[in-house]
Formats: structure tokens, C-alpha cells, sequence
């Protein structure tokens, strides 16, 4: 007579290393969590620090740089589930502005730099009761500190030493 089709023959078992490379090693995934990293302040290679602080995947990740990328280090930034942005330097400001265009859009946001110039977004999103999460070096986290309300709930700061690499 008929016979039906199954979509569940069509997917094999989901491999655990699978899931672990998608939610890079940590096997969290977080929904409604955007990640934005200023690869001028903060270079690539403090990645695998990252990974460990967070322990999550956000749900999008962006890197946002003004400089040229090299094509395997692009590759390595994309298999890793970043869109990369590059802009003009007369641009700064107007790749801060685009942040507050998705505030609606996340819960959870992930800052990538010692740029003191995403305090006022940082104070936007955090004024609205979201979670923000700054990642930055120790040498600017003065800087950074003294501009944001440390004792909000919502904020948590990690600093990421040279030394640490």
C-alpha cells in the first residue's frame, strides 16, 4: 500500500567530537548570545584562551577588524564560526552603532576588547537588563573598569594576560 517516509533514516548519531568542535570544546551552545571581538585591540591568537574563559559557543560570533586578513587565518576564523567584518577606519564608530541595531535580537552579548569605546553600548545593554560579558587585556582593564558599573549583576570582566599565551 503506501509506505512512509522516515526522515530519521536520513541522519546518522550525532558525533560527540562533532558537537564539541561546533561548540568550541566545551559542548555548551548558547541561544540568544552574540559575540563581538575588536581583533585590533585583541589579537586572534588569545582564541584558544578565550574558548577556555567562556565556556560556551555564542549562538553568532563576529570579528570586526580594520586590517587585512590572511587567507588561512580567515579560514581558521570561519571554521570556527566567525563572520568576519572588515571595515575603513573612518568606520569605528559606525561599527558600534550597527551594535546597537541587534540589541533586540540577543540576550547575552560577549565583548572582545580593551576599546573603552564600547563602554556606552555596554552601559546600553546592560541598562536592559542583558548580559554582557567583556573580555579584555589586563593592561586596559582600568581603563574599562572605571567607565562601567562593576557591581552590576549582569556584567562579568575577564582579563586575559600576555602571559598567559
Amino acid at each position: 500500500m503506501f509506505s512512509f517516509f522516515h526522515f530519521e533514516s536520513c541522519f546518522k548519531r550525532v558525533d560527540e567530537a562533532v558537537v564539541k568542535d561546533v561548540t568550541w570544546q566545551s559542548g555548551t551552545f548558547k541561544e540568544k548570545s552574540v559575540l563581538l571581538w575588536d581583533l585590533e585591540n585583541i589579537p586572534y591568537s588569545y582564541f584558544p584562551k578565550l574558548k577556555q574563559a567562556l565556556k560556551f559557543a555564542p549562538e553568532r560570533s563576529f570579528i570586526i577588524t580594520t586590517n587585512s586578513i590572511k587567507h588561512s587565518k580567515l579560514i581558521s576564523m570561519q571554521k570556527n564560526g566567525f563572520e568576519v567584518l572588515v571595515s575603513h577606519k573612518t568606520d569605528s564608530d559606525t561599527k558600534i552603532k550597527n551594535v546597537y541595531k541587534i540589541l533586540k535580537d540577543y540576550d547575552e552579548f560577549v565583548f572582545v576588547t580593551s576599546d573603552s569605546d564600547f563602554t556606552d553600548i555596554g552601559k546600553k545593554i546592560l541598562s536592559q537588563d542583558k548580559k554582557l560579558t567583556w573580555v579584555m587585556q589586563d593592561a586596559n582593564k582600568k581603563r574599562i573598569a572605571m567607565k562601567m558599573n562593576i557591581t552590576d549583576k549582569n556584567l562579568k570582566l575577564i582579563t586575559l594576560s600576555k602571559f598567559e599565551l
